[in-house]
């Protein structure tokens, strides 16, 4: 298998990451079909949340699974077993490497690909949670570019963080991280009816799901507001968060669900979707349901970069992380408060979402990759 993008012919890419996740699936079936896609990945700890999957095919995927072992002394030195010995069994036209630049597994990587000519691009998340990086992180980074044929950024927000240092704008490009959604809501579907908020994600310390139940039982009570507080995910903390929430009937657990469709089923009774503590992904995929997203404005706490889409008013609301409670009761109300500023919310979130998934993730990442090749070559 193999396509021409740009008048390019690609044929095989090796995707290296730490683990496969069931948002991610998706995305490697799809590059599957444009080239011979390898993925190298490491097992996961189911209770974590994450939705990883033992014994997963993907249909015209290759997949290996290789062990990634830990120091006892913390989380630096990470080491996914074997990728150097793999690597020279094969001659990828292209590897996609996961930029976690703790895994010395990465760092192996890199100086291989360097040394035997094969194009290489991280993929991460850059300095974006680095409120003053200095001329330490600015040297690493200007190490990694070096080695690199070019940083894929998970945001436009992510390549700032690096281009603020001043490295290589040429050796910074941006592959905007979404997700595609095949059971989308349209906002004409959204009836105005809705009493609902969702919660999607992982119940982990750091999400804060306590602060999204402590909220909407004042509006209930303070505000006299019938709201349904919808509660997608699984994790380490769900027993917890559940008992925060006994005796409150108007909390709905439904556990991970990876059937996009019962998601979209649940969604339509909601009016906004709510991720009150560390986000990441989530927020694209309430955008998809129509769903303006509510979290908080300090970008470096969050998960992943993928808040910074939000843009205040626009697609969703931002609420002060310094006054969460109050700020996140005010946020939800003023939701219910104005129906006429929900629906251009609505409108702007799925808006948002069509812009992120065109094209889509697996074609930015060939399209970046193609033309890496053709500019090289013309060099």
């Amino acid at each position: 298998m193999s396509s021409s993008f740009g008048g390019y012919v690609l044929k095989k890419i090796w995707f290296i990451q730490p683990l496969i996740t069931n948002y991610t699936i998706p995305i490697f079936a799809e590059l599957g079909k444009y080239v011979h896609l390898t993925v190298i990945y490491s097992p996961v700890d189911t209770r974590q949340g994450f939705g990883s999957k033992a014994n997963v095919v993907i249909p015209g995927v290759k997949l290996i699974e290789v062990p990634t072992w830990w120091p006892p002394f913390g989380k630096i030195g990470m080491v996914q077993r074997g990728l150097i010995r793999i690597l020279k069994n094969t001659q990828p036209d292209a590897v996609i490497l996961f930029a976690n630049l703790r895994y010395l597994s990465f760092w192996s990587v890199l100086a291989w690909c360097k040394m035997r000519g094969i194009p290489v691009f991280p993929h991460g998340h850059g300095l974006y949670k680095k409120r003053n990086p200095g001329f330490l992180w600015k040297t690493i980074y200007r190490a990694v570019l070096w080695l690199s044929t070019a940083y894929i950024c998970y945001t436009p927000s992510v390549a700032e963080s690096l281009l603020r240092l001043g490295l290589p704008e040429k050796k910074i490009t941006v592959a905007e991280n979404s997700l595609v959604n095949p059971f989308p809501v349209l906002p004409e579907e959204k009836t105005g009816k809705e009493n609902g908020i969702l919660f999607i994600g992982r119940l982990r310390e750091g999400c804060r799901l306590d602060l999204l139940i402590s909220a909407v039982a004042r509006l209930r009570t303070e505000r006299c507001l019938d709201i349904t507080l919808h509660i997608v995910g699984d994790g380490i903390d769900a027993e917890h968060f559940k008992s925060l929430a006994s005796g409150m009937p108007w909390v709905k657990f439904y556990g991970s669900i990876y059937d996009q469709k019962k998601i979209s089923d649940i969604s339509r009774q909601c009016m906004a979707g709510c991720y009150p503590g560390n986000a990441g992904l989530s927020i694209v995929h309430m955008m998809s349901l129509s769903l303006p997203p509510v979290t908080h404005d300090d970008m470096v706490a969050h998960q992943g970069p993928e808040p910074s889409y939000i843009e205040q008013g626009v697609n969703g609301i931002l609420f002060s992380h310094q006054t969460s409670d109050t700020g996140l009761v005010s946020a939800l109300h003023a939701i219910f408060d104005h129906p006429k500023q929900l629906r251009s919310l609505q409108v702007g979130a799925y808006s948002t979402y069509k812009k992120l998934t065109e094209p889509s993730l697996a074609v930015r990442f060939v399209n970046i990759i193609t033309q890496a090749k053709i500019s090289s070559e013309k060099q």
